[in-house]
């Protein structure tokens, strides 16, 4: 778990595997006899779950669930739904749970059972490639023309910590992106997983690359990923979360991640 100050974020290097608390004491042998278990998951949210060319399901999220279902002994189902009947499903008892979609908080958590995270939300800072700019820490980007999404969390961060930067509100990721590309900005922050896409993407045009390490802040961007669970199951969050952890120590989860992601978020 990584672990930052709630008021100041630093610049920090996150290593992998490591988002979530590992449960070293517990008992990591299969434990089976929950029963068949009937899993859902978003199809339309890349790279955490969606529908493949042929059909099938896949992503991030749906492969640690099959392989946390392994590892705990479990026989599980999982299936694509559209987002908006994924909890409606949960609350009637037509599933044990979900695997990707909705992001646990306080409200759900008040609700359902959830998972520890198997995932975080984390913040990078891209720049344009031959930038003279070589950390991203408060003092280096003072003065400096930062991009950013208006009225996002990420905007929220600067306007905290980065009152000193030129921070620039964009309407859209794309019209970020594009101003740095074409060198209207110094550098451009947001979701590091967006990131990752862009900058190995056809638009970024070879032009950027990332600038430091992801930063995590609770208080603004940062938030959780975790499986949602039925509350009357206990025993399916317990054998889920000592797959999660016998997946992540086995590095699995770490193989997962690279399968999907085009480049380290972290």
């Amino acid at each position: 778990m990584v672990a930052i100050p709630p008021v100041v974020a630093e610049d920090v290097p996150i290593s992998f595997p490591g988002f979530r608390h590992v449960d070293s004491a517990a008992d990591l042998a299969p434990q089976a006899g929950e029963g068949p278990v009937l899993l859902l998951a978003d199809e339309d949210f890349a790279p955490w779950s969606f529908k493949a060319a042929d059909g099938t399901l896949q992503g991030i999220s749906v492969d640690l669930a099959r392989a946390a279902c392994e590892a705990s002994g479990l026989a599980c189902e999982l299936r694509a739904m559209p987002f908006p009947d994924l909890l409606p499903t949960l609350r009637a008892a037509q599933a044990d749970g979900v695997v990707s979609g909705p992001r646990p908080d306080e409200k759900l958590a008040a609700e359902f059972a959830l998972t520890r995270p198997y995932f975080q939300s984390l913040g990078r800072f891209v720049v344009r490639k031959g930038s003279a700019l070589a950390a991203a820490d408060i003092r280096t980007l003072a003065g400096k023309r930062l991009g950013v999404v208006a009225r996002s969390t990420h905007a929220w961060f600067l306007d905290l910590h980065y009152s000193r930067s030129a921070i620039t509100p964009f309407d859209t990721t794309e019209a970020m992106l594009e101003a740095l590309r074409t060198g209207k900005l110094d550098a451009a922050f947001g979701d590091s997983v967006q990131m990752s896409y862009w900058l190995t993407g056809s638009s970024a045009r070879g032009c950027c690359d990332n600038l430091g390490k992801a930063f995590v802040h609770r208080a603004t961007f940062t938030k959780s990923l975790g499986f949602v669970l039925r509350r009357d199951k206990p025993a399916l969050r317990t054998a889920l979360d000592r797959g999660l952890d016998q997946v992540e120590k086995s590095e699995a989860t770490a193989r997962i991640f690279t399968r999907y992601l085009p480049s380290p978020v972290w």
